[in-house]
């Protein structure tokens, strides 16, 4: 599979798991398969396909820290076929990593998930454009084509923040499986992610000088990043196993910290298919991001939680207020950073990589 290929699902194909998620979860499919606890066996489901973004998750398999802790960890990759969320609403897995707005807008519809750890405090979407343009504000994408996927919910607030209507202000379009629409210039501004589709670009040939990357916080429109999430009814009934799992994960995202190149390693014999370069280019990114904050590595931030949720609901995204208090795990998050007892979460150590592109 390319690198290429899109990180985020096609518009219609996100509405038809999202559909068939909520006719799981009203026939009583959402309540998880908590046999799964008498051996340790749980399923984890990736929000996209095998790359570094979730090199926390085959670090601590490789590297036997699931296995310490009495689970045998299964890891599925996502993809444009795969909805995380929609699997482990339905319990068909007992965990998933994905951006913490997919977790909202698949429990609007009924799913039932709950937030375990959440490894980025801020979202890495992006909006590109060229910069002979001048599209620096939202006020200059009025009447643009702008490439959208079906988690592009920073920018439905962006549009509705400054007056403008998503149906009739700019063109919306479906963006397909690379950048290439962008680059052929079908696109005045494509969605992209921070540590993927910006590198694609620059990967292409693109000097970095001759591409704007806008970022939501400017805006205070981004929402909450990747995250480690669960099936709701799996975790109240294996609260101990969620806390191994969750501790274990943490974990191989400190070692990825401190050792990037082992996680490219890792990943690469894991099935990956992107390049080696690549993938440290996106492993270092992902760290980046991770990182940046002061938080400890997996904080549920109360605050951050609801700003996505004030973004999603006041765009007509979701229709239900999410219960955040149900919602954050934080008992299970916190007996997890007691289990790692000295384990270092912080990033008081981290330091990028140099001189490293896609």
């Amino acid at each position: 599979m390319s690198i290429f290929e899109q990180r985020r699902k096609p518009v219609a194909a996100a509405i038809a798991g999202f559909a068939t998620a909520a006719l799981v979860a009203g026939c009583g499919g959402g309540g998880g398969d908590t046999g799964a606890a008498a051996d340790g066996a749980v399923t984890v489901v990736t929000g996209w396909v095998i790359q570094p973004e979730f090199a926390s998750l085959y670090a601590a398999d490789a590297l036997g820290y699931y296995q310490e802790a009495g689970l045998d960890v299964t890891i599925q990759p996502g993809g444009p076929d795969v909805n995380a969320e929609q699997l482990v609403g339905a319990g068909s897995a007992q965990f998933g990593m994905d951006a913490g707005s997919n977790v909202l807008t698949s429990n609007d519809v009924g799913t039932g998930l709950v937030s375990l750890a959440q490894l980025e405090q801020e979202s890495s979407l992006r909006l590109l454009s060229w910069a002979k343009d001048g599209l620096t504000t939202p006020e200059s994408w009025r009447g643009k084509r702008i490439g959208i996927w079906s988690s592009v919910n920073s920018l439905y607030a962006s549009l509705a923040k400054h007056g403008m209507n998503k149906d009739t202000d700019v063109t919306l379009v479906e963006q397909g499986f690379d950048m290439q629409q962008f680059l052929d210039g079908q696109l005045d501004l494509a969605s992209a992610y921070s540590y993927n589709e910006v590198g694609q670009v620059y990967q292409a040939g693109v000097p970095e000088q001759d591409v704007l990357v806008y970022n939501y916080a400017s805006d205070d429109t981004d929402t909450i990043g990747l995250q480690l999430f669960g099936n709701g009814e799996y975790v109240a009934a294996n609260p101990e196993q969620a806390v191994d799992f969750v501790a274990a994960t943490l974990r191989g995202q400190a070692y990825c910290r401190d050792n990037p190149e082992d996680c490219v390693r890792i990943v690469g014999e894991a099935g990956s298919t992107m390049d080696a370069d690549f993938m440290l280019w996106q492993m270092n990114e992902m760290n980046k991001s991770i990182w940046s904050s002061d938080a400890p590595l997996g904080t549920l931030d109360e605050a951050a939680f609801q700003q996505t949720a004030d973004v999603l609901s006041e765009t007509g995204v979701i229709q239900n207020a999410p219960d955040l208090g149900a919602l954050m795990q934080t008992d299970i998050y916190n007996q997890a950073v007691t289990k790692l007892g000295d384990t270092d979460l912080s990033n008081a150590t981290f330091t990028p990589l140099e001189n490293v592109a896609p």
